[in-house]
């Protein structure tokens, strides 16, 4: 009962708002939902902005995963003939040793001059190991191009990696700093 005729009292102690108080009463619930709905509004453009471009690249993953499909038989047709083709290290061999050799052997046969050479990176991953081996050769121009093609043929596995070509003082004579990688099949 004390409890009651204490809330009557406050009760009675509380006035009716004005009529400018019911005003800015309205104004400030209709500031807060504004700002509510601003806020909310900005981050539900926020998630549709992400979403739309997660469907984007799922859309571009999906059309790059068609190509792959439909060029499926190319690339396996690749991967048979890597398989078959590729060098693989055998235990009595250095890989390093034997791409020098055979480099500078196709350099003198083309009449080329072997000035520096040296040994280059070896790297070894899941799909392949590779090693380099880094030349300095002088001839003339129609050599050493005769030269990188016949060393670039896909059956060799092998490429010019880092190439420099500069002309000497006579003209059909030609400086070449390059760096030569082999691949080779992984050990299984």
């Amino acid at each position: 009962m004390a409890e009651l005729s204490l809330q009557s009292k406050e009760n009675r102690n509380l006035r009716k708002l004005t009529k400018s108080e019911r005003r800015l009463l309205i104004i400030l619930g209709i500031a807060i939902f504004v700002v509510v709905n601003f806020y909310g509004l900005g981050y539900l453009l926020e998630v549709e902005s992400s979403l739309a471009q997660q469907l984007s690249e799922l859309r571009d993953k999906s059309r790059s995963n068609e190509l792959w499909l439909r060029e499926k038989d190319l690339w396996l047709a690749r991967k048979t003939w890597i398989d078959a083709s590729q060098p693989r290290i055998s235990p009595n061999l250095v890989p390093q040793s034997a791409l020098l050799e055979s480099l500078t052997t196709s350099a003198h046969a083309n009449n080329l001059e072997i000035q520096e050479q040296s040994f280059g990176e070896t790297r070894n991953t899941p799909g392949y190991e590779s090693v380099s081996v880094r030349l300095k050769v002088g001839g003339s121009l129609r050599n050493v191009l005769g030269w990188l093609v016949q060393i670039q043929q896909p059956e060799l596995f092998q490429a010019v990696t880092n190439f420099s070509l500069k002309s000497e003082n006579e003209p059909p004579s030609v400086s070449l700093d390059l760096e030569v990688a082999r691949w080779y099949a992984p050990h299984v």
